[in-house]
């Protein structure tokens, strides 16, 4: 009897040892913790580092197409944290990711997408810049946030012709992205319009020359909900400290032809751009420009 029992609690000990040891080991830090302590400063004078937002939300990788959630997630693993993306409206008023009025270059799709409902346009694959076909699907606005919204990133959210942007607004609202999410604008009317509609949110502003700096500063917009895009043209170094001097950050455009140009092959046209004053570098060479500005 003795034997029995011993041999009794002798399995209950072991057994209970087995599956501790088959539990998973938790964090001391969870991903959203150490992505928190991460976040993003939109503040010139008390930033940490510069950036790099992906146009397109990654453009120019094999097998990674653009405006896609897993192309997010691959740059993000390799420390990209700002994403531009295209935000466009389907038949049934329902907001993707596209960029063009059309499906054709990016997916397997021929029609324009305000020809299709979401269910259709769900049936397609995205295609990469060189024209492979991949597994995934072409996302909504809302997929997108949710993707994001514990990481520390930023959107920076082009709208299309035709998208309501109380529409945008309401589902960055609802999501509560207010703080993740930057409205693309391109006119001081409609950076206008938007800060009236999301008062709370960031807008980049474009600030190519000191026309455009001025009518900025005569907006009515505070300074500390503006970032600055300075064009695809390089800028005198005195232009960006005026920018600096408001606290607000330079957004310089290297996508297009500069990204292909002799100076950027070996990361030289990034280093002069730093030492110009440019803050964040929206480009199609995402990983590449952040390994080359975060080298010590």
């Amino acid at each position: 009897m003795i034997i029995k029992h011993f041999r009794f609690f002798y399995f209950l000990f072991c057994f209970s040892i087995l599956i501790f040891s088959c539990q998973p080991k938790k964090s001391t830090i969870g991903n959203t913790q150490q992505n928190k302590s991460e976040e993003i400063n939109f503040k010139y004078l008390t930033k940490n580092k510069n950036y790099v937002s992906a146009h397109r939300g990654g453009s120019g990788i094999d097998d990674y197409p653009e405006n896609c959630i897993e192309t997010f997630n691959h740059l993000y693993n390799n420390g990209i944290k700002i994403f531009e993306i295209d935000i466009a409206e389907t038949k049934d008023k329902k907001l993707i990711l596209m960029h063009d009025n059309s499906l054709q270059r990016t997916s397997t799709g021929k029609q324009d997408v305000n020809q299709l409902n979401l269910d259709n346009i769900k049936n397609y694959y995205l295609v990469d810049d060189f024209g492979n076909t991949t597994p995934f699907k072409i996302p909504t606005f809302d997929e997108a946030l949710k993707w994001g919204k514990e990481k520390s990133i930023y959107f920076m959210v082009d709208i299309k012709k035709g998208v309501d942007y109380n529409d945008i607004v309401s589902l960055v609202n609802k999501n509560k992205m207010q703080n993740q999410v930057v409205l693309v604008t391109y006119t001081v009317g409609q950076a206008k319009k938007l800060h009236q509609i999301a008062p709370d949110i960031l807008l980049s502003v474009s600030m190519r020359n000191e026309h455009e700096f001025d009518e900025m500063m005569n907006s009515g917009i505070p300074t500390d909900k503006m970032v600055a895009f300075t064009g695809t043209k390089r800028n005198n170094k005195s232009f960006l400290d005026k920018i600096h001097d408001k606290n607000i950050l330079v957004i310089f455009g290297t996508l297009g032809n500069l990204d292909k140009s002799n100076s950027a092959k070996n990361g030289q046209l990034y280093r002069d751009l730093e030492k110009d004053g440019v803050d964040i570098f929206a480009t199609d060479r995402a990983i590449f420009v952040h390994q080359t500005i975060n080298k010590n």
